[in-house]
């Protein structure tokens, strides 16, 4: 076989490629695997910008695309594990060499070999499997290949793949719930004095603001921010070692392999190791409360862009139109939001039926976290980080329910109890009789007076109250309302204000964990790197 050294613009490429992080790397092995792939995109995305006519004429959002562009991707969990497999393959190889299980020359020759068949499964796809990857290893550098898989298995060379893959699909789903917290919390406060009814049973309850309601689900979303970074350390541990389960005679130092490739931590005992599959479970289950709660978001605010509510209205490079109706303006952004939302939920209950058919032990039963069901999480999660950012809200409309439709009985009723003393029941069933009256009447909430109270009372209670007509339009003034309900986590800005600081503080100390990791693995990919070269050299 000829000298690595003979040949300049391969060693160059080679050098390139140990430099690239790992991100870049999987980008430059998939390059030519993806070409067909683009041009199909590039025809859709065509197709796509011929669908802009109408009501909702004009550029669609990226984001937006990106919930078409993961329903028709090739992406395969094969394709996209191969540059972690490769990587781990380097890391092993040097391990082996530290420990003296490898001379120099054996890790020299297994390396240089390795980044020889790596460039040959970008054209033959069929090599990104481990035994053909391997037999073509062998090819290469002859039987000092097969020197690779001293004291592994295919069992633990795939979980700890597995890990290295979702380690970075989770960062990145967190980064994209932090954009997406930025976004809400930005968007509630230009909303603070934006008046809404507060709904429950799709009803409406009591007054509050549109920045009450969006801090309501910044919370949600803290809660599911949080259960993802929990994850991550549960994630963030290294099997390989464990073989095919019962580990190995080998002197492998399982700590060494397991830093080289920037995990914090070791599953430590060798059945776990091949046979584990929680912190996948974990995953998806994290990934179907998560985009419950978005699609939650996405079918409240359909809701509320409906022609009948015409309380909000999606900017158009969210919206899609009919082929035959003109007038239509359609919320697609929402309603794929809310597709992704099930494909997530179908793909936790697929992973839990997998593993209750098997016993504790490695199995190729188990199925793991697809690559498409992933994207998904990505493109709905962008998708409604923008269309929160370009929500129209119609304000008055939103006032004119509020004032109008009943959702300040409450207040009403707390009047009675304050001003006139009457106990609180007694106070909900007068003004239960007055809301009856006023609707047989065809009166709004607005149009309550307190000759009508008065009524009531003296036909429930055979006497009137001491009660004044300003006590009763102070109670019917939504923005009164909400200015009244000043308590922790009340719709009054000065609570609202408090929740977003308390949101924002969060969201401060998450992007600095985010950053952590990502720093912590870059640096430990560099390093590597420097030991690739170093070895092949």
């Amino acid at each position: 076989m000829m000298k690595f050294k003979f040949y300049p613009l391969y060693s160059l490429a080679v050098l390139t490629y140990f430099l690239l992080p790992l991100k870049s790397k999987a980008q430059f092995l998939n390059e030519k695997v993806s070409t067909t792939d683009s041009s199909k995109n590039t025809r859709l995305k065509n197709l796509s910008d011929a669908s802009r006519i109408g009501r909702a004429s004009g550029s669609k959002a990226a984001e937006f695309q990106e919930l078409y562009d993961y329903e028709v991707s090739s992406k395969n969990l094969i394709g996209e594990t191969f540059p972690y497999q490769t990587l781990l393959h380097k890391a092993y190889v040097i391990m082996l060499a530290e420990q003296k299980i490898l001379n120099p020359d054996e890790a020299k020759n297994i390396l240089q070999g390795i980044l020889k068949v790596d460039q040959l499964a970008v054209k033959n796809t069929a090599l990104q499997v481990y035994l053909p990857y391997e037999s073509q290893l062998i090819k290469e550098v002859g039987s000092t290949g097969g020197k690779m898989h001293i004291g592994r298995s295919r069992n633990d060379l795939d979980n700890t793949t597995n890990r290295l893959y979702l380690r970075d699909q989770l960062l990145e789903v967190i980064s994209a719930v932090i954009q997406l917290r930025e976004a809400i919390q930005s968007t509630a406060l230009l909303h603070l004095e934006t008046i809404m009814p507060i709904y429950t049973h799709r009803k409406e309850a009591q007054p509050g603001t549109l920045a009450h309601y969006l801090t309501a689900i910044d919370e949600s979303l803290s809660k599911s921010l949080m259960r993802y970074i929990e994850l991550y350390d549960r994630i963030d541990q290294c099997p390989l070692g464990s073989g095919a389960s019962g580990g190995t005679s080998w002197d492998l130092n399982r700590q060494r392999v397991a830093e080289l490739m920037g995990f914090k931590q070791l599953v430590v005992n060798t059945i776990e190791g091949a046979a584990g599959w929680d912190h996948i479970t974990e995953f998806a289950a994290d990934n179907a409360i998560y985009m419950n709660g978005l699609s939650r978001l996405a079918s409240e605010l359909q809701l509320w862009s409906t022609d009948e509510y015409n309380s909000v209205e999606l900017d158009n490079s969210y919206a899609g139109i009919s082929s035959m109706m003109p007038q239509k303006k359609n919320p697609d952004a929402l309603e794929r939001t809310r597709k992704a939302a099930a494909l997530t939920s179908g793909q936790l209950m697929s992973i839990l039926t997998s593993l209750n058919g098997i016993e504790y032990q490695h199995s190729g039963v188990r199925l793991m976290l697809e690559p498409k069901a992933l994207d998904a999480i990505l493109a709905a999660t962008h998708t409604m980080t923008g269309v929160v950012r370009t929500l129209h809200v119609n304000k008055q409309i939103l006032l004119d329910y509020t004032r109008k439709n009943f959702s300040t009985m409450t207040d009403l009723a707390d009047v009675l109890v304050r001003a006139a003393h009457l106990d609180f029941r007694d106070a909900h069933e007068l003004i239960a009789a007055v809301v009856i009256k006023a609707i047989a009447e065809k009166k709004t909430a607005d149009q309550i007076d307190l000759e009508m109270i008065q009524t009531a009372a003296k036909e429930k209670l055979g006497h009137k109250l001491s009660i004044s007509e300003k006590q009763v339009k102070t109670a019917l003034a939504p923005l009164q309302s909400v200015a009244h309900k000043t308590g922790t986590g009340m719709p009054a800005a000065s609570s609202v204000l408090q929740m977003i600081s308390t949101g924002q503080k969060d969201v401060a100390s998450k992007t600095l964990w985010l950053e952590k990791q990502k720093t912590y693995l870059s640096g430990k990919n560099h390093q590597l790197m420097e030991l690739v070269k170093k070895y092949s050299q």
